[in-house]
């Protein structure tokens, strides 16, 4: 389940790039004024409402894979690893042992004292 939110979410991130790249700016509309010309890729009317609805929409669904995701990982997902997971395969009765062997019991004086 996690990686098929995962997937979407990245699908879904790539759609809003290309849409708000596709969108025009607040100030083009001063260039146009100017003798820039109208060079939309939509017309000279624009499809801003078009673009403004589809961008919002995959925003909306951006955001609630997002808090999907969150929650599938708060949950155990593939990525959440718990501290057996970390621990698994390792011995740590020998990490542990040669810990306190290694201790000592005196306390160690500067060499110049």
């Amino acid at each position: 389940m996690y990686i098929i939110v995962l997937s979407i979410h990245v699908v879904l991130a790539l759609v809003l790039v290309t849409l708000v790249l596709l969108q025009q700016g607040k100030g083009a509309d001063v260039g146009a004024v100017m003798g820039g010309g109208s060079n939309s890729l939509f017309g000279a009317g624009g499809a801003s409402s078009i673009l403004v609805r589809a961008t919002t929409f995959i925003a909306v669904a951006f955001m609630l894979t997002s808090v999907l995701l969150v929650k599938l990982s708060a949950k155990g997902g593939s990525f959440a690893a718990s501290p057996a997971d970390i621990t698994e395969g390792l011995d740590i009765s020998k990490v542990q042992g040669s810990v306190e062997n290694t201790g000592t019991t005196e306390t160690s004086k500067p060499a110049n004292e």
